[in-house]
């Protein structure tokens, strides 16, 4: 097993720690936040400011973010995109104080899940904090499918990887052999291997479930 694969098993594992980041710069808005989160049983971490969240959140935090629209720092679209950049798939809510409809139509063209103003009640936040979760729990599930098939093309020899994209990209086994200066017998040796390490049998198998994987993968060392 190669290290980017131990790396994606650790990142699995720290998937399961979901918890509401909180970033507002009112103390108040925090304390009642937090009490109401902690009320349900729902684990929270608080932030006074954007930057200090910035520095503790990593890329496998799991979970949501609400956080408020105006801060001094930063605001809370500033915060979503930063994270964005970073690949950091925290299902995001922005408070706002008054109804910004450019706000909120910017927020939601980049993938933010939901706006919610200021005056909520609690069952108001609540809910959207519970289909937020449901929503992130989505997005997880989808990327540890994902990685669960990288990380089989990665126990791919180097020879096996060559051979598997050119498969994809709808080459022949003669071609193959061409383009690598192997005969054909052995492409067609290293496709049998490709298939089960991969539990494919065909073209069209490998190209549907692995060809985002084969575009980026490494090879097993």
């Amino acid at each position: 097993m190669n290290s980017n694969s131990i790396s994606r098993q650790d990142s699995a594992h720290r998937q399961n720690e979901e918890i509401v980041y909180l970033v507002d710069d009112r103390p108040s808005d925090l304390l009642l936040v937090r009490r109401l989160c902690e009320s349900v049983g729902i684990a929270v971490k608080v932030y006074d400011n954007p930057v200090t969240f910035l520095a503790d959140v990593d890329k496998y935090a799991c979970g949501c973010l609400i956080v408020d629209l105006l801060m001094p720092d930063m605001s809370g679209l500033q915060l979503f995109n930063h994270l964005a950049k970073r690949r950091i798939q925290l299902t995001t809510v922005i408070i706002t104080g008054f109804a910004d409809a450019t706000s909120c139509r910017t927020g939601f063209r980049s993938g933010v899940f939901d706006f919610i103003e200021k005056d909520f009640s609690p069952d108001e936040l609540l809910s959207v904090i519970r289909r937020a979760l449901e929503h992130n729990r989505s997005v997880v599930r989808v990327q540890r499918m994902r990685e669960e098939r990288c990380n089989r093309v990665e126990e791919l020899t180097q020879r096996e990887m060559d051979v598997a994209r050119l498969l994809n990209e709808g080459n022949a086994l003669k071609e193959i052999g061409a383009r690598l200066g192997i005969s054909v017998q052995t492409a067609s040796k290293h496709r049998t291997s490709i298939f089960g390490k991969l539990s494919v049998t065909n073209e069209v198998e490998l190209h549907q479930s692995f060809a985002d994987c084969l575009a980026t993968a490494e090879p097993m060392e």
